[in-house]
This record gives structure tokens, sequence and C-alpha cells, in this order.
């Protein structure tokens, strides 16, 4: 099938097997690599506040010139359609990493608070800083439930670099959603043309771009190409298994919302690849990218699946009652160019999913988001599981957003054969760049830092990295301290605690706040946040442990006493005269023996530390 944008054609299906290290390829890799080198220096060197205007306007500045340039080569070369595409999808995921380090020039911190879920993904990476093997850090014994791979790396660059992990969770971040745009880009080349790889891209990024979810959005982007040419048939064929095995390992370790969120719509894909012809080659190949992903995600999932069965969980992270479950999914929201994109795509699968190779496996994914929306929602109303059903719409937006480009290049094909005659020369061109100019301002419009955040306006994530506090208490570069926001003394806590314990000790550690964890690589007893915590740390029965602890009143019984998950080590609580307390649970003063731990008061926020000390 092609389609024909303008002269000369382009062709919905590459012609290229994916064998192939084209011409395009390397351009994409090579100037993606020169670009991202770039992308690094030029804020340091221009040393602009990314919350100013002056530094706001610099990713605009060079998206500009990027894409005046890219559209003049286009121009005048057509016949360079992949050699051209290749080296623009390159600046793209470059201009990508321009964004994001500009929008965090000045701190070291990443996007989002370290109170929520980046805190713990900072946890996580401190932890992998100090050693190779799976847990989680705010479960001390369980191996960790949550993907680890980034975090894993950053806790591997970490020990490599000496930088403590936290310093790095921005630059992993920038990395990670360049490297979505090149992922996409790289296996939708192998299904379609140059310039409809790049327009997919780019809508996909559109769809979803958060980069406090980088892991997130470099997932998805690899996900929806990976499932098409893995549980499908496309005219350019199949990926080799154990590409499609390695790749789908990485997303199981990186992210599992793909496969959980897309449960029933890949069973619906799986059903009709059965049904037709080659049942037993499409059989065989599948079981073998199975296997594959089972080996390279194994590190992960075996001990997480052995844990479960053998000693079962508590299953408690889903029950936060998010206003976003009653939010209309994608693209039933408000109007706006992204969700008429969004709206075209699902029509477009809809009308050509007999027509095009790609609509009903589309179609697959997108009913299937739907209904598990729709039956995760029923649960909830039973027993308050939400099963993140809400995290559908991270899905849909970028599926349905690619849904759009692919349905409107049919739609110009579609006119053009009617009219008889190619559509006007360079109109397919000139829609790819108001596509790649409306997405440059939107995704800037959410990544840069929000300037009225320094007047008391509330920050947006960038802006939250700009007025969040270090570890021991000192204002990123560019803060305004009178609209700072609140911090945690990471820095002195650990500091109490060395006066008791040596250096290299690592203390089971119950603490008010699970920023502590972020800096310090402790274990965690206990997450502070039930609706976040690791299924296998059974944060009920420990929850209990704690409270039965704050009953026992005699001191030298209390520092006896044990848990059946250990003994904590040290205690970082809140001093509220004559009690201190951890969440609802409250010990006495007078349980901590001077003897046995040492305590230490003066500390910022009403905080008290208790230190085991032997």
């Amino acid at each position: 099938m092609s389609v024909t944008l303008a002269e000369p054609p382009v062709s919905m299906i590459t012609d290229q097997r994916a064998s192939r290290f084209s011409v395009g390829t390397i351009a994409t890799l090579a100037v993606w690599a020169a670009g991202s080198a770039l992308a690094l220096l030029l804020p340091r060197w221009l040393d602009l506040s990314p919350l100013s205007i002056q530094g706001a306007a610099l990713p605009l500045a060079v998206g500009g010139l990027v894409i005046a340039v890219v559209v003049a080569v286009a121009a005048r070369w057509p016949g360079r359609a992949d050699l051209v595409g290749g080296a623009a999808a390159g600046l793209l995921a470059a201009w990508v990493l321009l964004t994001l380090r500009t929008a965090l020039y000045g701190t070291p911190h990443g996007f989002g608070t370290l109170a929520g879920d980046m805190g713990r993904m900072s946890a996580m990476a401190t932890r992998f800083s100090e050693t190779l093997a799976n847990g989680d850090p705010l479960g001390v014994g369980v191996p960790s439930e949550y993907p680890p791979l980034f975090p894993w790396l950053i806790g591997r660059a970490s020990a490599l670099s000496g930088v403590p992990a936290w310093r790095l969770l921005g630059y992993a971040e920038m990395i990670s959603m360049s490297v979505a745009v090149i992922a996409a880009y790289l296996l939708w080349r192998r299904l379609v043309s140059a310039p409809v790889a790049l327009a997919v891209t780019v809508a996909g990024l559109a769809g979803f771009h958060d980069p406090a979810k980088a892991f997130v959005v470099v997932t998805i982007a690899a996900f929806v190409p990976w499932t098409l040419q893995t549980l499908w048939t496309p005219p350019a064929g199949r990926l080799n298994w154990l590409v499609a095995g390695v790749i789908g390992g990485l997303i199981m370790c990186t992210y599992l919302g793909p496969f959980m969120l897309c449960s029933f719509g890949l069973l619906a894909l799986l059903a009709l690849l059965l049904r037709g012809p080659d049942r037993g080659e499409h059989l065989r190949h599948l079981l073998k990218v199975i296997a594959v992903t089972v080996v390279v995600s194994g590190w992960y999932l075996l001990p997480y699946a052995i844990t479960i069965l053998t000693k079962g969980g508590q299953t408690v992270q889903d029950l936060y009652p998010t206003d976003d479950l009653l939010e209309p999914p994608p693209p039933f929201g408000s109007l706006s160019p992204l969700s008429a994109l969004q709206i075209i795509g699902l029509a477009g699968v809809l009308w050509y999913r007999r027509a095009a190779w790609w609509a009903t496996p589309m179609l697959c994914l997108i009913a299937g988001l739907y209904l598990y929306r729709a039956v995760m929602l029923a649960r909830f109303t039973v027993d308050g599981h939400t099963m993140l059903a809400h995290y559908t719409s991270r899905m849909l937006g970028p599926i349905l957003a690619v849904c759009g480009v692919l349905t409107i290049i049919l739609l110009a094909g579609a006119l053009a054969r009617r009219l008889a005659r190619p559509l006007p020369r360079g109109l397919g061109l000139a829609g790819a760049t108001v596509l790649v100019i409306w997405t440059m301002f939107t995704t800037i419009g959410s990544w840069m830092p929000n300037r009225d955040a320094l007047t008391g306006a509330a920050p947006n994530s960038a802006a939250v990295a700009h007025l969040q506090p270090f570890p021991d208490g000192r204002l990123p570069r560019f803060a305004v301290a009178e609209h700072a926001a609140d911090g945690f003394p990471a820095t002195q806590v650990a500091k109490a605690v060395a006066r008791t314990l040596p250096a290299d000790r690592r203390p089971v550690t119950l603490a008010v706040d699970e920023r502590l964890f972020a800096s310090v690589p402790w274990p965690g007893y206990l997450a502070v946040d039930r609706t976040a915590a690791n299924s296998m740390a059974r944060w009920d029965d420990r929850h209990a442990e704690v409270a039965r602890l704050a009953t026992i009143l005699d001191p030298a019984a209390f520092a006896a006493a044990s848990t059946t998950f250990g003994t904590i080590d040290v205690f970082v609580l809140w001093n509220e005269g004559d009690v201190w307390s951890w969440k609802d649970v409250d010990f006495r003063p007078a349980q901590f023996d001077p003897a046995i731990f040492a305590i230490t008061t003066k500390l910022p926020d009403g905080l008290v530390v208790a230190t085991r000390k032997s």
C-alpha cells in the first residue's frame, strides 16, 4: 500500500528491512550524538536562568533555527527522505535533551518533588549505588515490586562517577526522554517511510511527555511499534525473535504499565494472530520472544513472583482514590488540537480496520485500554482497588495521536486518487512542519519552569526542581528563598546517626519522611505512604508491628523487642513533647533508654532521632 503526499511519492511502507543498517539510521545516531553533546553544554555556556524570559527562549530559538534548516534541506533534496528524515529525528531528540537541560539548569534536582514518586525513585537509585542486588529501599528484606531498571542504571552511574544518585535523576530523565524519540523513530522506521516515522514519533511525544515519568515515556514510545511487529505481521515483517525478546524484557524491567494496561488488547491480538494461517509458526516465534523476555527481565520478575507465591503480599498501592479516575479518557476531554488529532485517529482505526495493516492491531490496543478502564472502574466501586485504571490515559494519548497522523496520511492519498493528480508539492512537508512546531510549543509549555512560581504561584514539576532544598538545606542557584518549598534535613539526620554508628553501617530505619532515603542508602523499615508501598512489604502488618512496639512502655523490654520483620535500628520521629510520633503511632520518650539509644533532639522541623547504640 502506498499513499501519495507529493512528488516524489512517499510510501507508507518502507522498502527497507530492519536488518539493513541504512544511511538514514547512521544519520539518526550520528546527529543525535553530536547534537546531544551540544545540548548538554549550551545552557552552561550561555549561563541563563530558565526562570527568566531570556533563558526560557533558548529552546525556542534553537528549535526555530533547526526547523528552518531541516525544511530548507528537505525541500531542496526531496529524494533523500531517508537521510533527511533520519537526521531530523536525531535533531529532534537532541532538541528534547536541550530543552530539558535548560529547564533544570541551575539545580541538581530532577523534575518533581522528592516527597513523592520521584523521591522513591531516588531512594531506589541511592540503594543501587551501593549494591547490584534487587531490593526495595522502603521495605527491608523484600525484592523490588516497581520495575528497577531505570533507578538501577542511575545507581550504577552514581557508583562509577561518585556523584550522589539523587543528583543524577534529572540527567537520567533528560536522556530517557531523548532516547524515547530515537527508540520510537527507529522502530517505526522499520514499518513506514522516514517522513511518516518522524511524524508519528512527534505525535506520540505530543500525546504523553511528562519528564518526571521519563521511564514511562520511553517504554510507551517503544511498546507501540514493538507490538505491531511482534504480535502482528506487518508488510515489513516481524522483528527477529531475539531482538523482540530483548526489547520486551527491557520494557518489562522499566515500566510494566504497557503490558498491564493493554492486557485485554494484547490477548485480542494474540487470538487474532493464532486464528490466521501459519499459526504454528506464529506460536513458535511468540514462545521464543517470551523466553528471551523472561531471561532479560528475570532478575526482577523471578524474585517478585517467587516472593508473592511463597509469602504473599498486601496490595495497597492502588487504593488511592484519585480524581483522575473521573476524568474522561482521550480523546473525550476538552477540545484542543491534540484531542482533534486523537478523534481523527479513533475514527481512522474504525474506518480503515480492514484496509490498513496497522488499523486492526491499533484498534485492539485502543479497545483493550477502554475495556480495562471500564472493568477496573467497576472493581473500584466494589473494593476500592483502582488497578491504576487512570493510567490508561498515558497509553491512549500517544496511540490515538499516532493513529491520527496515519489516518491523515491515508486520507491525503485517497484525496489525491480522487482528484486524479498529486497533491500540491510540499504539502506533506508543510503538514509535518506544522505538527513539529505545534508539538514544540506544547511540550515547552509543560517542560520549562513556570516563572510565576517565583512570585508564589503553584510551581510545576520543573519549577519545583528549582525551589526544592538540598538534603543539607541549601537552595538551588535560582531559587527565591521566600517561595522555596519545604525541605527535609536529611544531612543533619545522617550526621546525628553517624555520631553513634560507623559510617559504613546501614541501619534499618523507621522515618517520618521518605525524603530521608532519597539521599542516604539506609534500608527503610516501612514506607510512609501506604498507597505507594510494596505489596511484598506487607504494609498493614508492618504498621501493626510498629503500633505493637509503641505499647511496650518498659524501656528494657522495648529495647529488646523486635518485630516479625526484624529490628529497627534508627527511629526518626516528630517531637511533639509528650510523645514522639510516626504517622498515627505515638511513642513515649521514656521508652528510649539513653543507655541503649543515642537521642538527638536539636533538629529542624521538630524532629528527633533515636539511634540504637549496638
